[in-house]
This record gives C-alpha cells, sequence and structure tokens, in this order.
C-alpha cells in the first residue's frame, strides 16, 4: 500500500506545476507574448535570384565570377562615399575579428591564428588588383576563409574599395605586436 501511495503523490508533484495556478492570475501570457515563441510566424525574405547552389555547391550568381579568367574581374561599383561607407560596415561585420580594429591582423580572433592574418595595409596587399583582392575573398586564399557565401557580391566589391583606400602602412605608424592583449585594448580608437 505504501508504494502505491508514493507513487501516486511521486506522479501528481511531477504533474502539478505551481504556475499553473497563477495563470489566471497573470494579466500577460508567459513565454506566449515573447516574439520569439512563435519565430516561424514571421513572414521569411524570397530568395534571391541566383543563390541557389548548383551541383558543385556554388551559388549560380557565382558561377561568372568563380569561372572568369584571371585578371577579368573589375570592380563594377564606383569609389564613392556610399561604396567605401559600405566597404567599412561590411568590414566591421565579417573582418574587424580577425583583421583588427588597426586592419594588422591583431582581432580578437585573428591572435589565436599561426600565422596571424594578413595585414590590410601591407605593400602585399595595397597593390593587389581588385580581381585578385575579389578572389582571396571570395574563395580563401591559404587560411582565409571563402566569404562567398556568408558576404554579398556587392559587399565584397565596397569592402575591396574600402580595402584599397586604406593605403598602405606609414613607417611612423606603430604596428601592434599580435597577442599583446594590453596595447591591443589601449589602440582601439
Amino acid at each position: 500500500m505504501n508504494r502505491t501511495l508514493l507513487a501516486c503523490l511521486a506522479l501528481l508533484a511531477v504533474a502539478c506545476n505551481p504556475y499553473d495556478m497563477l495563470d489566471d492570475m497573470i494579466k500577460y501570457e508567459r513565454m506566449k507574448d515573447q516574439e520569439s515563441f512563435r519565430p516561424y510566424e514571421a513572414r521569411m525574405p524570397g530568395v534571391v535570384p541566383g543563390a541557389v547552389p548548383n551541383e558543385a555547391g556554388i551559388p549560380a550568381g557565382e558561377v561568372k565570377y568563380k569561372s572568369a579568367p584571371l585578371g577579368s574581374l573589375k570592380n563594377p561599383l564606383p569609389a564613392d562615399k556610399e561604396t567605401l561607407t559600405r566597404g567599412e560596415l561590411a568590414y566591421e561585420y565579417f573582418c574587424i575579428m580577425c583583421h583588427g580594429s588597426r586592419y594588422n591582423g591583431d582581432g580578437t580572433v585573428g591572435q589565436s591564428f599561426a600565422p596571424h592574418p594578413t595585414d590590410l595595409k601591407s605593400p602585399y596587399v595595397q597593390m593587389m588588383e581588385a580581381d585578385e583582392l575579389f578572389r582571396s575573398i571570395s574563395y580563401g586564399i591559404q587560411r582565409h576563409p571563402p566569404m562567398f557565401y556568408t558576404v554579398s557580391v556587392e559587399d565584397r566589391w565596397s569592402l575591396i574599395h574600402w580595402i584599397q583606400s586604406l593605403g598602405m602602412r606609414d613607417e611612423t605608424e606603430e604596428r601592434i605586436p599580435s597577442g599583446d592583449y594590453h596595447r591591443s585594448i589601449q589602440a582601439i580608437p
């Protein structure tokens, strides 16, 4: 008899939620008034034309860039203020964590890499043509990940104009050594 009584009490304790009794007293619906509770009720944006990958895993819109002869890609965007602003925003969103606020590979994630990410103000990067920069950003180079599936084509071209606008690092400008956390934090503008 004791086992039956204990089993019934255990089931009752598990099934009884003390908040259920308070639900009638609460004027709003707990958890149900949160936007995150019904995320699938929001209308999803339509698929961007050319974004569906082909059998090789490359989005249809990327095929023309990936298959273009080397040196044939030209930046279709003007190097105006709007493009540079968009490029800077893309950098802050997609690149700063590795290349850092001083563009030298001293970002919070970049510090953990060996070798460190490329200094974007180095002669190596600043002398690259737009075609080579686009391919490096889009399809990866050495340890740099391919960004074509993350960053839109327009953002990549804007980013290229913005990187080229940085110019080469001045010899008087101190390059913060990677891994020096305290000096890196102090250098953030």
